[in-house]
């Protein structure tokens, strides 16, 4: 659980794979992955608000950064042990992680695109950020990104980079450690 002393605490949901790269080809490339999509359950699924929702925002955020945000990319990121953290689920807040290579990081769409971000930095370690209208406008949330240690984060609020990046420096009371230790 190496990850969880990189994401802050409070995370309604953590999930933590040890290898993202391989189970996302695997998935990609795997019958059910064609099952799954033309099911009935997922079919149904396309029906919920929370999906719906979820959609909207993907759409506003894929609009803002000029690039998807789907399994594609998911499976570009990805390294091998990775994390997700979900805060909010209305607002899609959420915290990823993954191990993987300074290379592999920079070869990414984010760091292609890194132009359309403001460069800042939070305990001396460099992050981007770029602004998203999201909600029909009525709110203004962050994607962020940075690539420290060996750990890709990318974030949609820039509060829950600042908390990365002090947590990839030195795991302390602000990391989701203790609690997944907990209920593991």
């Amino acid at each position: 659980f190496r990850l969880a002393g990189v994401v802050p605490r409070g995370a309604l949901l953590y999930l933590q794979v040890r290898d993202l790269s391989t189970l996302m080809k695997t998935w990609v490339a795997s019958p059910a992955n064609e099952a799954f999509y033309s099911s009935a359950s997922f079919k149904n699924f396309e029906k919920s608000n929370i999906y719906l929702k979820f959609q909207d925002r993907r759409k506003d955020f894929e609009t803002a950064l000029g690039f998807g945000i789907d399994e594609a990319r998911l499976s570009e990121l990805s390294g091998g042990a990775s994390a997700v953290a979900l805060y909010d689920i209305g607002k899609v807040e959420l915290v990823f992680v993954t191990e993987v290579g300074r290379e592999k990081a920079i070869a990414t769409a984010l760091f292609k695109n890194i132009p359309q971000f403001q460069e800042r930095s939070s305990n001396s370690l460099p992050y981007y950020v770029r602004d998203v209208a999201t909600d029909g406008g009525r709110l203004n949330q962050q994607f962020c990104f940075a690539h420290v240690e060996g750990k890709l984060i990318v974030t949609t609020t820039e509060g829950l980079m600042i908390r990365a990046l002090a947590n990839s420096k030195t795991v302390g009371d602000d990391a989701a450690l203790t609690d997944v230790l907990e209920i593991a």
